[in-house]
């Protein structure tokens, strides 16, 4: 009985581990290869194909992939699509000499045909958008506002013009440019940033006497720092996150400036005097920003938290200045101390950011509830200071809004970091992504020539937004 029950349990355990074997070999069998030799593509889309040709006898191709099987057998899947609308597949065998003979074909004719195909052009939409968004809004009132006396059609044309240019100018310059998240942020925080740069800049030449080239300088300043931004970004291969940091070091910097500016003169300090301090600082925060960087890997989440904290920080040392001073009047107060107070709330709130976010990695919409938490408790505690000031009709105490103020924006900012801990380490960007099928927009005005209601009709726009 005994010896029956061990040959029982050989021959379970026998086929126990067989049968994980063979199940382990079923789900190693195919492997995803690329089709390029940098590992890039590793699926060609029905958009790549429009323009690569590569499979002209499927009229209807919706994607393609290369498994691998062993080392002499492969696998190139091809998805097409029915007259109904319905997706099918073909696998054709593949020898290492089709394969290789494949992805030189590829190869060529992304070369040839569409070299931009290996390029990571993942925010050039949201780029374009916005270009052309601060083109026809911004740019071209500023350029019209410059002009001594634009008459009507004068400054319809210019409108036409310069909005026009502000898509086709970007796009032409990008089509075969990469365009990934970093350099896109840095170069539109050179578009809003120059604005501001531009500004300074003629009110500096000016000695804070600018006329009307004011508007025209604070645009061509912000189309140039664009292309700055992006050239820094793509020639240094910054991340997202690290261009996030160093824009809001530019920012902050202005700020840092601004307010050094008030406190060696807060009597009447001329025009250039706040405006070349002012682009000092700014040169500064860039600066500042590269170091932070350098000392830390930051992700669009992670920089949103320094942002959150750069920004309360001058307001909660602003409050404790007023409220230390016991002055309910803010224009009585010192403009110097309350620069003070407000550049050291500054840099202490990066700091405090920038050492909470050490071994931390908070994914987009990580950085996103961080801004929202917090904003949530300066709403909440200043909620409560203004019951409680019109309850106990005690207007007197600025310390009575000034405590609930500042409890609830820092318990709100330290429930989001506590709650959401080391983050997820999701790297995702967010914002507008916007893509358009020509060949999809055509066919839905062409006339079909298939009775059935069931049949596939690829979007012609897809607008996304990524939270």
């Amino acid at each position: 009985m005994v010896l029956w029950y061990i040959c029982a349990m050989k021959k379970i355990i026998t086929l126990g581990v067989f049968s994980l074997l063979f199940t382990c070999k079923l789900f190693a069998q195919e492997v995803q290869i690329p089709f390029d030799s940098s590992g890039k593509i590793e699926v060609i889309t029905s958009e790549m194909e429009h323009h690569l040709q590569l499979f002209p006898n499927y009229p209807r191709f919706f994607e393609a992939r290369l498994l691998k099987q062993s080392d002499s057998a492969y696998i190139l899947e091809i998805s097409s699509l029915l007259e109904d609308g319905k997706l099918t597949r073909n696998r054709e065998q593949q020898t290492p000499q089709d394969v290789l003979a494949l992805q030189r074909k590829f190869s060529a004719a992304v070369y040839e045909r569409s070299p931009s195909i290996l390029l990571d052009q993942s925010s050039r939409s949201k780029f374009l958008i916005w270009q052309t968004s601060l083109s026809v809004f911004v740019y071209v009132p500023l350029f019209i506002t410059s002009l001594s006396s634009p008459d009507a059609g004068a400054g319809t044309g210019i409108t036409l013009v310069v909005g026009g240019l502000g898509y086709l100018v970007p796009y032409v310059l990008t089509k075969n440019a990469p365009m990934t998240d970093g350099q896109s942020s840095l170069a539109l925080g050179g578009s809003f940033l120059g604005l501001g740069h531009g500004a300074l800049l003629d009110l500096l030449a000016t000695n804070g006497n600018p006329g009307k080239e004011i508007f025209a300088i604070s645009a061509l300043t912000a189309i140039a720092e664009t292309g700055i931004g992006y050239y820094v970004a793509r020639k240094n291969n910054m991340s997202e996150g690290t261009a996030d940091i160093i824009r809001y070091g530019g920012l902050f910097g202005a700020m840092q400036g601004a307010g050094l500016a008030t406190m060696i003169n807060s009597t009447d300090p001329s025009g250039s005097y706040i405006a070349g301090l002012t682009l000092i600082g700014s040169a500064g925060g860039f600066y500042a920003g590269t170091l932070l960087t350098n000392n830390h890997r930051y992700s669009r989440g992670s920089a949103s938290v320094v942002l959150t904290a750069g920004i309360y920080g001058p307001y909660i040392s602003g409050l404790l200045y007023a409220s230390f001073l016991g002055n309910t009047d803010f224009n009585s107060l010192s403009r110097s101390g309350l620069a003070l107070s407000a550049m050291a709330g500054n840099i202490g709130g990066i700091l405090l950011a920038h050492t909470l976010m050490r071994g931390k990695h908070y994914s987009t919409s990580e950085g996103n509830d961080v801004i929202l938490g917090t904003s949530a408790g300066w709403l909440i505690g200043t909620g409560v200071a203004y019951i409680a000031l019109y309850k106990n009709n005690n207007f007197e105490s600025t310390w009575a809004f000034s405590i609930p103020s500042i409890i609830g924006t820092a318990a709100g900012f330290a429930i989001m970091i506590n709650t959401i801990g080391k983050g997820s380490g999701d790297d995702i960007s967010s914002g507008w992504k916007m893509n358009v099928n020509p060949g999809a927009l055509m066919g839905s005005l062409l006339p079909q020539h298939s009775n059935s209601t069931n049949a596939y009709i690829p979007p012609a726009v897809t607008v996304q937004y990524r939270w």
